[in-house]
């Protein structure tokens, strides 16, 4: 009778301890998920400032790019081949420092937030960040079709060459909010 009694208070006890163990445990990581939570939400709002800095000076020097070109004809690449050369390098910095701005939004952007405000941001950030892209990719391929021309005609006249745009991070069209589109987007011919 002793040993159940003794089998029993032990059971009890292990039970016991098991529930305030389990008890403690839930609670210290319900803060630490409350913590990691707050963190990130903190970092998506700092870093959504810098994100969307960098995506306006993308935007201005897509826009100063864009008057370049259309007030340019083939034959006038060749007064200034140096000044496209560098203009290319700095719109290519651009898109790096939108690539460069957008680390943290791409590692904490990937769950559901209880924030609206937050989930706001992380949707905006997805799209902007894929039109940021896909404009970027569609710029350059164009851009260097023009080059294609215009150093086929300076080899022809002994002029200086120009130099292609690079497609440093993606190299094809990116759909990376998953929405089966691809915001930004302006080639009509490719099948993607």
């Amino acid at each position: 009778m002793k040993n159940k009694a003794v089998i029993f208070t032990i059971i009890c006890i292990t039970i016991i301890t098991l529930i305030i163990f389990g008890t403690y445990k839930f609670i210290t990581n319900f803060k630490e998920d409350k913590e990691i939570t707050k963190e990130k939400s903190n970092e998506i709002v700092q870093n959504f400032d810098l994100f969307n800095k960098s995506v306006q000076q993308f935007a201005k020097e897509r826009d100063y790019f864009y008057n370049q070109r259309e007030n340019t004809f083939l034959e006038e690449f060749a007064k200034n081949t140096k000044n496209w050369n560098d203009l290319i390098k700095d719109y290519q910095k651009s898109i790096e420092n939108i690539e460069k701005n957008s680390t943290i939004l791409k590692e904490n952007c990937t769950v559901k937030f209880a924030d609206p405000n937050i989930n706001s941001k992380c949707t905006i950030f997805k799209s902007t960040y894929e039109a940021a892209n896909n404009y970027y990719i569609s710029d350059i391929k164009n851009y260097n079709k023009t080059v294609d021309e215009y150093n086929k005609w300076a080899k022809e006249k002994g002029e200086n060459h120009l130099n292609k745009g690079n497609l440093t991070i993606y190299k094809d069209y990116i759909d990376y909010d998953k929405d089966k589109e691809y915001f930004g987007k302006e080639e009509n011919n490719d099948p993607k």
